[in-house]
């Protein structure tokens, strides 16, 4: 971090003004004092004005292993945070990580800190860094919540990958029917004025083509104000959540979501357990992360047994929220002592199936775009092809 400072050199009694490098405004004023420059201001220095993007989940993974590797090399908390806010390529996330620093130095814990501070850290974090904080492993807590939030960005990302071919095959048939309709249709559109008799569908793609051409604006307008609406739509939480709920509800698409989400929620109640975080409390925080309402509803109910004096492997049997075979290893985990470890276990089980799904549906959604592209031009082709055979009575 650079700071500017105005002093006074206290051999020629001069005044001077400059930049100098350092962890802190206290590391400054520390190393003008060595060079013989008695400070009278110092503020940091800001090179720009420039906010640069916004700060998302993904980017706090790195910075939480670089706190833990920083931490475990014997530099203290606050120093390893100032270091991580002199982020120069970020500024906002720079700007939080500042924001953390001034809460430490104010009396607050790191934990608080974390959970007061601007940036958008899950909730879970703070109760690993809390959990560290009162066992003294706190590099440990850092990395176990890198290690989930990397886990959960892979888990999206997965997703996005799948669905980013089928959706780019379907977007280029309608831009192939869009090119279809606008630079070969009109030229025979001038066969629905030549009297003959043409069948149904050649007259609705002829016709459909010449009142896109005559009215492209409209139709651009149209497509415009869908989109827009789309977008608008779902973009609503709630609409997103139906969504979802739809989804899991599926045959092939269900069984792929509801394990991806098994694997979270077991990945996520491990690491909470092997921070030494209560029970209760790994359990809501990772009833928080199952995003399918049907399945928070069971992580809930399942807190309320176990409240109620009902055993872990009991009261995880009653809401299968893991398969039946899962929950033999949880089990076993719950009698051996060793319950975090087989839940993490369970979680590497379901990630490694959940990928598996994952193709099974790609494969499946990869030949469903091609056969509703090929659906719609076929359409449009044939429909073409009747008009001219029926203008020119070529049997068809």
């Amino acid at each position: 971090m650079k700071f500017k400072y105005q002093g006074i050199e206290l051999g020629t009694n001069s005044r001077l003004e400059g930049e100098v490098e350092a962890l802190s405004e206290q590391e400054a004023v520390r190393q003008l004092a060595q060079m013989r420059i008695e400070v009278f201001h110092i503020e940091s220095y800001v090179k720009s004005k420039k906010r640069g993007k916004k700060v998302s989940v993904a980017d706090l993974a790195v910075p939480l292993q670089e706190l833990a590797t920083l931490t475990e090399s014997g530099v203290t908390l606050v120093e390893a945070v100032k270091a991580l806010a002199q982020n120069d390529e970020h500024p906002l996330l720079a700007e939080g990580f500042a924001k953390i620093v001034s809460l430490i130095e104010s009396g607050e814990s790191f934990s608080t800190a974390i959970s007061e501070s601007t940036l958008p850290f899950p909730e879970y974090v703070s109760h690993l860094v809390a959990a560290g904080e009162l066992s003294g492993q706190l590099a440990t807590s850092l990395r176990k919540a890198s290690y989930q939030l990397n886990y959960e960005q892979s888990v999206k990302s997965d997703v996005k990958s799948a669905l980013t071919y089928p959706v780019v095959l379907i977007c280029a048939g309608l831009a192939a029917m869009l090119i279809i309709f606008f630079a070969v249709v009109p030229k025979f559109s001038h066969l629905l004025d030549s009297g003959k008799n043409l069948p149904a569908l050649a007259t609705a793609v002829l016709s459909a083509g010449r009142y896109v051409n005559d009215s492209a604006y409209t139709v651009f307008g149209l497509v415009g104000a869908i989109v827009i609406s789309l977008i608008v739509l779902f973009a609503n939480k709630t609409v997103q959540q139906k969504l979802k709920d739809l989804a899991i509800e599926l045959p092939v698409i269900g069984p792929w979501l509801s394990e991806q989400d098994a694997a979270r929620w077991a990945a996520l109640c491990s690491a909470m357990l092997l921070a030494r975080v209560n029970l209760i409390a790994a359990l809501k925080l990772a009833s928080a992360s199952c995003e399918y309402t049907r399945r928070k509803a069971r992580a809930h109910v399942m807190i309320d047994d176990i409240e109620s004096g009902m055993s872990f492997t009991e009261a995880l049997s009653r809401a299968r929220l893991v398969p039946r075979t899962s929950q033999n290893l949880v089990s076993v985990g719950d009698k051996t002592g060793q319950l975090a470890e087989m839940l993490d276990a369970v979680a590497a089980l379901h990630d490694t199936s959940c990928k598996r799904r994952m193709k099974q549906v790609l494969t499946l959604m990869e030949p469903i775009a091609i056969l509703i592209v090929g659906c719609l031009l076929g359409v449009m082709i044939l429909g073409i092809v009747q008009a001219i055979t029926a203008s020119t009575d070529i049997a068809i």
